[in-house]
């Protein structure tokens, strides 16, 4: 009896010390993550501050950003590897200002009806009704669940103003109807979410046929296929009538030949085998303003 308590406690003492043992360790092994992130996080900080300089002191031509633009460039900066790529910042169709061309223009409805029909989208009544009662500021909603606020008083109404709202948005649609055809990446290969510019320089053939849904596929496909860049209107070698109309406003949206804001993207590798990327914009002109700094959350293996 007096041997099998001794052996229970024995037993008893090995496991507990497992334990401790086992958390030690876990813990270490996070506490060297952390470590790492930290030092990662650093980097990160010297690498947007040395490629912002390093931007700033550049001189980009239209044509630069142009022939340049989504070729990633690799980055060999010691311990830290990667790559960064360029484009233009307008190169987006702001939502907002489509929005409200939809609510007083029959054309463009139609035209957006068609782009979510392309993209299989199963009920697009329902979800252009959660999109525009995002946009207006009332609460009355144009299908049942479509005002979010009500639901989430926290909601901002008034324009759909981030990423993070559009996700929302498009989630909140999922659980409504079912529907797995949306992803917030096909919306953000269309759609921004501020500005009234569109450099055609860089427009997909999307973006073109939701803006000109009566120009001659022709002209899009011209547009479209971006083998050259284009500084007036007359070097594009499409249709007199369809010139006559290009850089007309269309559906709240501008179009125009230039850019003055770049796109910077960068991803990242470090000898601490961790990862990340951040992306900003950047004035090209006299003032070389750095916006719209994002920052992924870095993660380490």
């Amino acid at each position: 009896m007096r041997r099998g308590i001794v052996l229970f406690i024995t037993l008893a003492i090995l496991l507990l010390l497992s334990s401790i043992i086992f958390l030690f360790l876990h813990q270490s092994d996070l506490l060297k993550k952390s470590v790492r992130t930290n030092i990662d996080t650093i980097q990160t900080n010297l690498l947007l501050s040395d490629m912002s300089h390093f931007l700033k002191v550049q001189n980009f031509t239209q044509e630069d950003i142009f022939y340049g633009s989504g070729i990633p460039v690799s980055l060999d900066l010691g311990s830290l590897s990667g790559t960064i790529t360029l484009s233009s910042a307008r190169n987006r169709i702001n939502i907002n200002a489509y929005l409200a061309s939809i609510i007083e223009n029959q054309e463009a409805l139609q035209s957006f009806l068609q782009w979510m029909e392309s993209h299989h989208i199963k009920e697009p009544t329902l979800l252009l009704a959660l999109l525009l009662d995002t946009y207006d500021t009332d609460l009355y909603e144009r299908q049942s669940g479509s005002e979010l606020k009500n639901s989430y008083p926290w909601f901002q109404n008034g324009s759909i103003a981030n990423q993070r709202a559009m996700q929302m948005i498009l989630e909140s649609y999922q659980a409504l109807s079912g529907d797995d055809n949306v992803t917030l990446d096909s919306w953000e290969e269309t759609f921004g979410y501020e500005g009234s510019l569109l450099d055609l320089n860089y427009a997909t053939t999307e973006q073109l046929q939701l803006l000109y849904p009566n120009i001659s596929p022709a002209t899009i496909a011209t547009l479209s296929a971006h083998q050259t860049y284009y500084s007036k209107v007359d070097d594009i070698p499409i249709d007199e009538a369809d010139k006559a109309t290009l850089l007309e406003p269309h559906f709240g949206i501008t179009p125009v030949l230039e850019t003055d804001t770049i796109d910077v993207r960068i991803t990242f590798n470090s000898a601490q085998e961790c990862h990340g990327s951040l992306g900003f914009w950047m004035g090209i002109k006299s003032d070389k303003t750095i916006t719209h700094l994002t920052l992924s959350p870095i993660t380490c293996e």
